[in-house]
């Protein structure tokens, strides 16, 4: 399995349009890509306007496709006016395990 967390920043004037944003990619990841496991955005506690989105996919090759799917290279696309800074992604091989 590979995990994602994508550390996004939104700008302070423009949040509301970022979650817009954030909204469509989640609904358009979650119907259209196959291999997608989990796909969910938090926002930090500490810091206003910065979300986290965690994902998780059934491999690389799934993830891959998300990245190339023209719902994603839209939306972003669309959201990069609304960004405070890049995102910082991290991608994982993870294997899950009880505790």
């Amino acid at each position: 399995m590979i995990t994602v967390h994508a550390y996004l920043h939104a700008l302070p004037e423009h949040r509301e349009a970022y979650l817009d944003g954030l909204r469509a990619l989640q609904a358009a990841t979650l119907e259209h890509d196959t291999g997608c496991l989990a796909y969910r955005f938090w926002e930090a506690l500490d810091e206003p306007n910065t979300f986290i989105c965690v994902e998780a996919w059934a491999d690389i090759a799934a993830l891959n496709a998300h990245l190339d799917a023209p719902h994603h290279t839209e939306i972003a696309a669309h959201l990069d006016p609304y960004r405070a800074a890049p995102a910082d992604v991290q991608v994982f091989e993870s294997t899950p395990i009880s505790l």
